[in-house]
């Protein structure tokens, strides 16, 4: 399954340097040649399924944004699947921060290869994030369990409403 990039407003381009954007968690900041790294996940603990990622590139000298880098994502499992890449895209309403998302198939450690290419030059650096198992049954689904519960005592209620509304009508016939 291959991977697509994505627009996700709604933050500021006035970003702190380690400010996390809503609904991510900063991974890591790494030297990627004559840049910084700076690579963010969504969702907080990533689950088997899409995950988005956000990446900040700056000058490692100045600490000043590149906002017309080409960076490319690959995501790597470390015991079973296909490397997943994504162009990562930014905005001109945004162009801090460079957006994509990979479709991370399986549990477990997955090596984030970031690759960068500026007016600065080159450069490229992996961190690791831990897939987690997404939740099907057991702790967490509370909710679905009293929806289901609800569901059923409705029609139940209406079942029984209406065998008693047939009931009566036959009893009123029969006199």
């Amino acid at each position: 399954m291959g991977a697509i990039g994505l627009f996700v407003p709604g933050f500021s381009a006035s970003a702190q340097d380690n400010e996390e954007i809503a609904g991510y968690t900063i991974v890591a900041e790494d030297p990627a040649g004559p840049h910084t790294v700076q690579l963010q996940v969504s969702p907080a603990s990533p689950i088997v399924g899409t995950s988005r990622f956000a990446v900040r590139v700056r000058d490692k000298v100045t600490g000043v944004d590149v906002d017309n880098a080409f960076v490319r994502l690959y995501a790597t499992p470390s015991e079973k699947g296909k490397k997943q890449y994504s162009p990562a895209l930014n905005s001109p309403f945004d162009p801090i921060y460079y957006l994509a998302q990979l479709d991370l198939e399986h549990v477990g450690v997955w090596a984030i290869d970031v690759e960068v290419d500026s007016e600065l030059g080159s450069g490229r650096t992996v961190m690791s994030i831990q897939v987690q198992p997404r939740q099907r049954s057991g702790s967490g689904n509370d909710w679905g369990s009293g929806l289901f519960i609800l569901v059923i005592l409705a029609f139940a209620t209406v079942s029984y409403t209406h065998l008693r509304a047939h009931e009566t009508e036959a009893e009123l016939v029969c006199r």
